[in-house]
């Protein structure tokens, strides 16, 4: 009997040696894992810091790299979200043609569709500029008005063949109607460059909005307290 309690007793140690043992492993690797998710987010956190720290001073190319690293690595939906905005805004403003800006432009309607959390830039403000800034295209006809002095001219020479009394050459006639083609082409141009002007204008005029924007809700974000 004595040896049957003395081997109870024994395992009865083993067991709470044991327990005690996986307790404290489990332990150890919770405050290890807290440990590791706290230099993650605090890492997020310094790079979101860096990439809008680059935005600020106009280095956008920096920036859309380091927003673009943010949002495929960050372990922070929130985090991830903002560089993503981040990311969407920088590639706008360093758009160097029509395709860059219709793919910065689509990425931003995308990011309209995803769910909007709490604490989270709302895109709804910005919207309306990025929906101003599409180019739009124009198909107005353009009509030339000479100057008065051409247009009291050309009077005077279509009185006169009307009268009878002059033909002008059938050589001449067509320089003439060459010259009247010419011009509406050109007018045409000058119409469409001064209709690109204006769109370039209002785009810019909403990049500075919206960096204005990015610039005031940087203020927003919270210190680390993931």
């Amino acid at each position: 009997m004595q040896i049957v309690a003395n081997r109870t007793w024994c395992q009865a140690s083993i067991l709470v040696v044991l327990i005690s043992l996986f307790t404290g492993c489990a332990d150890m690797f919770q405050r290890l894992d807290d440990n590791m998710h706290r230099k993650r987010f605090r890492s997020d956190y310094e790079t979101l810091e860096k990439a809008l720290a680059a935005y600020d001073r106009g280095d956008y190319q920096q920036a859309k790299l380091l927003f673009k690293g943010l949002t495929s690595t960050s372990a922070s939906d929130l985090y991830s979200r903002k560089a993503k905005l981040g990311l969407i805004c920088s590639r706008l403003l360093t758009a160097e043609n029509q395709d860059d800006y219709t793919a910065a432009v689509g990425m931003w309607h995308q990011f309209g569709e995803t769910k909007v959390k709490a604490n989270v830039w709302d895109i709804r403000l910005l919207e309306p500029l990025v929906v101003r800034m599409t180019p739009k295209t124009t198909t107005r006809l353009v009509y030339i008005h000479p100057p008065a002095e051409q247009r009291k001219g050309l009077h005077t020479k279509q009185s006169t063949l009307s009268s009878g009394d002059t033909q002008v050459p059938p050589e001449q006639l067509t320089e003439l109607k060459k010259k009247a083609a010419l011009a509406a082409q050109l007018q045409q141009r000058i119409d469409n460059i001064e209709a690109e002007n204006k769109s370039l204008k209002e785009k810019i005029k909403a990049l500075e909005t919206i960096d204005q924007i990015i610039r005031k809700k940087k203020t927003e974000i919270a210190a680390p307290n993931e």
